[in-house]
């Protein structure tokens, strides 16, 4: 922000701004400083900065493996399967979930082919729409912290999940070249969901 920019912002907030207006900015202040504070604490990047590093090529920095991400969507269609059949046999909850989370090289016939990821479309979705929450700093820092719990570097990781397609997609959309509607649209799509 210019020198400019900064006088014409405060100028606002002191001479003009209504009393709803300043209510909304004071508001806004204690969030800024909440997550700073929040973020400070956990070692974590404010999410324009982690946006952009994500968008470099955040790849090659990964501490944890598609197999982590694959591991956490595992554990989370088990427990689903455990709520609405909780009779089912270890052997057949194993194989629903080979079914519904293959293992990469499987689902791939030889390794190194295919060039989508093994992860369902329905988790690949969620994921998205989480990157996209923290990025756009519009995630609760109570989500965010549960998130660098289960995995300190998950925007790393899932960043690497996504096919080309979805990381052009969301970096359009972070970026403002998208809009929602029509981003959503397009991921949906290309997920074939």
């Amino acid at each position: 922000m210019s020198r400019k920019e900064l006088e014409a912002a405060l100028d606002y907030i002191m001479n003009r701004a209504d009393e709803e207006e300043f209510e909304v900015i004071l508001k806004a202040c204690e969030r800024r400083r909440r997550d700073r504070s929040l973020l400070g604490k956990i070692g974590g990047l404010g999410p324009s900065e982690s946006a952009r590093r994500a968008a470099e090529g955040i790849q090659g920095q990964m501490g944890y493996s598609l197999d982590g991400i694959r591991s956490m969507v595992k554990d989370f269609v088990a427990d689903i399967i455990r709520k609405n059949a909780p009779e089912i046999p270890e052997e057949d909850l194993s194989a629903l979930l080979d079914a519904y989370v293959p293992d990469p090289e499987t689902a791939r016939g030889r390794p190194g082919e295919g060039s989508r990821t093994a992860l369902p479309p329905e988790a690949l979705l969620k994921m998205a729409e989480q990157f996209v929450e923290y990025s756009g700093g519009t995630m609760s820092p109570s989500r965010q912290r549960a998130l660098w719990e289960e995995m300190p570097r998950w925007q790393d990781a899932y960043w690497q999940a996504f096919t080309p397609e979805m990381k052009i997609l969301i970096k359009a959309y972070l970026e403002g070249k998208l809009d929602a509607e029509e981003y959503a649209k397009a991921i949906v799509s290309i997920l074939e969901l």
